[in-house]
C-alpha cells in the first residue's frame, strides 16, 4: 500500500468515487440540497418570506451568534439581502446574557411584523421561537447544531448538521440569488463562508471541502479592505492564504471580539468598503486577541494545577475564569491530558462552562442529560456548552463525572500521532506534490503526518522570540541533509547534542527564501 493510498483510507475514502470526488470537488453553486440534508420545502418557504418582505420594505433582521462562524454567517447573509436591496440589519447576540443565541430578550428588540432570520442559532430556542410567534415577528431558523426531538415553531427552519452555520447561510443566500430576476454579480459571500467553515472545525470533507477549496480562492483574490487590513497585520500574503493560516490567524482575531469585546466590530470589519475604518477596527481587533492570548494563558496555567489526572473527566472551576474564553481553555486541556474537559466561569448566581471531548464520550447529550440543573445548552458531540444556577454546580459535576466514568482506559487512548512511516530517503518533490493535493487540510482532513526513525542529528540551534523555537538539520541517506523547524520546543535544546539518533514526527512544507524553493521539515514530535 503507498502512502497516498494510506492517507485516503485513513480519511474514508475507499471507492473510485470517493476519491474523485475528493481530488476533485465540485464547485458549491452545483451541491444539491438532498446531498446536505436540508428540506427544500423549507428553502423555498424561507425564500418566499424573504421575498416579499423585500418587495415591500419589511424589515428583516439577521440574529446572528457572537463567534466566528456566526459573524461570518450574518455577513453572507446580511451582504446578500443588502445587494437585493432588502430593508435589512444585523444582530449579534451578547455573550454576557444567560441565554446564548435567540432569546426572549433578544427578540424584544425588535417591532411587530418584522422578519428575523437566524444565523448559527436558533434550533433548540423553543421559548424564543414561541414569544416570537405571540409579538407577530416572522421566524426563520437557520441553523447546524444538534436540534432536540424536533424543531422550535418558525415559519421556516433551514437545518443541517453537514455544515458549519456560515455554510447554511451561504446556500440559502445561494438560493436567494437563484431565485431573484437580477441574479446578482459580483461577490457571493463565498469568501466569508469559507472563514465560518474553518473557524468552527467542522469536517473539511463533502460539501465542506468544496465551499473551502472554492472559497479560498475567492479569498486570495478578495477585494474586502477588511479582510486585506487582517491579513496584513497577521503578516500573511492574502494571495496565497491556507486553510491553516484561517484557522490560526484570521479566525481568532474574530472570534476574540466575541469572547471579550464586541463582536459587531468584527462584522463590521468583514462587511465595510472604507480603508481607513478597516485598518482602525483590525487594530481593535489585534488588540483585543493579544488580550485573549494573555488571558487565555494564565487561566489554562491555572486550570492545569487543579485538573486531576487520573479522573476519566477533567472538572475544573473559578470566579476568576472569563466566560469568554473557558471553551479555548477547555481544548487545551483535552489534548494535554486526551480525556473531555469542563472550565466553568462562576458568576453571582449564574455559571457558564465550555465543554470539549473526544470521539468516545457525547458532549452535548451528556449535558442534555442533566435536564432541568441546566438553564440553557447547546454545541456538539465534540464541543457545548451551557449556562445553569450556581447553587446546581455541585450536582452537575457529580453527574457528568459519573457519565464520563463509563469511560474505558481504550476510550482515552489517544489516537496514532502520525499517518504513517517515512523515512527521510522517500522524502521528495514528487511526493510533496501528491500531498499537495489534499489541500485544503482543517478538521477531518489534516496535514499528513509521518513518523522518521532513528534519524541523525547534525545541527540545531534556537530561534525565534525567548528562543521557542528550534532549527534543526537532519541526515537523510544518500544526500548531505534536509532542514526542519520544531515550533514551540525550543527547550529540547538543552537535551540534544549533535550526532544523536531522534525519531520525528513530520510534516512536509515547501520553504522559500529569496525566490529558492526547497522542502522542509515541520517537525510536531522529537523523541529522544
Amino acid at each position: 500500500m503507498t502512502v497516498i493510498d494510506i492517507l485516503l483510507k485513513k480519511r474514508g475514502l475507499t471507492t473510485a468515487k470517493a476519491v474523485a470526488d475528493f481530488f476533485s470537488p465540485v464547485s458549491p453553486e452545483k451541491i444539491g440540497l438532498k446531498q446536505l440534508g436540508i428540506d427544500s420545502k423549507m428553502i423555498a418557504a424561507a425564500i418566499k418570506l424573504i421575498s416579499g418582505a423585500i418587495k415591500i420594505g419589511r424589515p428583516i433582521y439577521i440574529y446572528g451568534d457572537f463567534d466566528a462562524d456566526g459573524i461570518s454567517a450574518t455577513a453572507v447573509l446580511w451582504e446578500a439581502l443588502h445587494r437585493l436591496k432588502a430593508k435589512v440589519m444585523p444582530y449579534i447576540s451578547p455573550r454576557n446574557e444567560s441565554v446564548r443565541g435567540l432569546s426572549v430578550k433578544g427578540l424584544s428588540s425588535f417591532k411587530a411584523k418584522s422578519l428575523v432570520i437566524t444565523v448559527d442559532n436558533g434550533i433548540t430556542s423553543f421559548e424564543a421561537a414561541e414569544s416570537a410567534q405571540k409579538a407577530g415577528i416572522d421566524l426563520i431558523i437557520t441553523d447546524h447544531h444538534q436540534p432536540k426531538d424536533n424543531f422550535p415553531p418558525a415559519a421556516a427552519v433551514v437545518h443541517t448538521t453537514q455544515l458549519a452555520g456560515a455554510g447554511v447561510a451561504w446556500f440559502l443566500a445561494n438560493h436567494l440569488r437563484g431565485e431573484s430576476s437580477s441574479h446578482l454579480e459580483g461577490e457571493t459571500g463565498l469568501d466569508l463562508a469559507t472563514i465560518g467553515t474553518i473557524a468552527d472545525m467542522v469536517p473539511l470533507l463533502g460539501a465542506n471541502r468544496s465551499l473551502v477549496k472554492f472559497g479560498l480562492i475567492k479569498l486570495q483574490t478578495s477585494p474586502r479592505p477588511g479582510l486585506k487590513a487582517l491579513a496584513q497585520a497577521a503578516v500573511i500574503d492574502l494571495a496565497k492564504i491556507t486553510s491553516h493560516q484561517v484557522s490560526f490567524t484570521l479566525a481568532p482575531r474574530l472570534n476574540a471580539m466575541g469572547r471579550l469585546a464586541d463582536s459587531l466590530d468584527a462584522l463590521r470589519l468583514l462587511c465595510t468598503t472604507d480603508q481607513k475604518r478597516a485598518e482602525s477596527l483590525t487594530i481593535k481587533l489585534n488588540e483585543v486577541n493579544q488580550l485573549r492570548q494573555d488571558q487565555t494563558l494564565a487561566m489554562f496555567t491555572d486550570a492545569r494545577q487543579k485538573a486531576r489526572e487520573k479522573s476519566q473527566l477533567i472538572f475544573v472551576q473559578s470566579a476568576d475564569y472569563h466566560e469568554g474564553l473557558v471553551g479555548l481553555v477547555a481544548g487545551r486541556l483535552v489534548e494535554v491530558f486526551h480525556r473531555p474537559a469542563v472550565v466553568v466561569a462562576i458568576g453571582e448566581k449564574h455559571i457558564k462552562a465550555s465543554m470539549r471531548s473526544l470521539k468516545s464520550f457525547d458532549a452535548i447529550k451528556a449535558i442534555r442529560d442533566l435536564g432541568d440543573l441546566v438553564l440553557e445548552r447547546g454545541g456538539h458531540p465534540m464541543a457545548a456548552g451551557f449556562t445553569a444556577e450556581a447553587k446546581n454546580l455541585p450536582k452537575i459535576k457529580t453527574q457528568l463525572e459519573a457519565a464520563a466514568a463509563k469511560l474505558t482506559a481504550q476510550d482515552l487512548q489517544p489516537e496514532a500521532a502520525y499517518d504513517c512511516e517515512l523515512s527521510l530517503d522517500q522524502v521528495n518533490w514528487d511526493l510533496f506534490k501528491e500531498l499537495e493535493k489534499f489541500q485544503p487540510f482543517g478538521f477531518g482532513n489534516p496535514a499528513p503526518l509521518f513518523l522518521a526513525k532513528k534519524v541523525k542529528l547534525l545541527s540545531f540551534y534556537p530561534v525565534g522570540q525567548d528562543s521557542k523555537h528550534l532549527k534543526l538539520a537532519l541526515q537523510v541517506p544518500n544526500l548531505k541533509s534536509i532542514t526542519a523547524i520544531a515550533f514551540g520546543q525550543g527547550q529540547l535544546a538543552a537535551k540534544l547534542k549533535p550526532g544523536q539518533l531522534i525519531d520525528i514526527i513530520y510534516s512536509i512544507e515547501q520553504n522559500s527564501w529569496n525566490n529558492h524553493q526547497s522542502l522542509e521539515l515541520k517537525i510536531k514530535e522529537i523523541k529522544i
